[in-house]
């Protein structure tokens, strides 16, 4: 694995790799050697005020309850969205602009592997949607140069919150959502 904060992605315009780290800013050619790769930091307790009506391992916010997955708990979207369902809840989608950023925060301080993390979101006959029984998709927060149809499942960018369109195989941490 990458040390932590790196991100390898493809580069259309360079028709290769680049480095990334998410950290600090710095973009790169080669792959990254310093840094450390371990497991990552221990999980963030949470308290019972951040708990609150959710059942242990979840935030209370905005009415509903928010799992995080662990650090090391990545997977494909469909994975993501299995892993929900196992947990009582389904993948991510905002009710509300201002949930994306609510997650940005605590991410700050819970930490993740990836820096995106997936949403509920797909791409089906050409217009992305939130799944059955959701808010239609109206006035989304697009990262910058995005949709680029690079993927036909959406995911969060940690570092701002907004979303990106990434290939559906792309393993990521991800986050379930449900009614207290």
């Amino acid at each position: 694995g990458l040390p932590y904060g790196w991100e390898k992605k493809f580069d259309g315009k360079m028709n290769g790799f680049i480095y990334i780290n998410h950290v600090t800013g710095e973009t790169r050619t080669s792959p990254p050697t310093h840094g450390s790769s371990g497991t990552g930091p221990a999980p963030v307790q949470i308290s019972a005020r951040e708990q609150g009506s959710c059942k242990p391992g979840w935030r209370y916010a905005f009415n509903f309850c928010y799992y995080i997955s662990a650090f090391a708990d990545i997977r494909s979207h469909s994975g993501a969205q299995a892993a929900c369902k196992t947990q009582g809840g389904e993948l991510f989608w905002p009710q509300f602009v201002f949930e994306s950023f609510f997650l940005k925060k605590t991410l700050n301080k819970v930490k993740i592997s990836t820096h995106f993390f997936w949403t509920n979101g797909e791409k089906h006959s050409g217009k992305w949607d939130w799944g059955t029984g959701h808010p239609a998709f109206s006035n989304p927060k697009w990262s910058a140069g995005q949709p680029d149809g690079s993927g036909t499942c959406l995911a969060v960018y940690a570092h701002t919150g907004f979303l990106d369109d990434q290939p559906c195989e792309t393993q990521y941490n991800y986050v379930c959502k449900t009614k207290p």
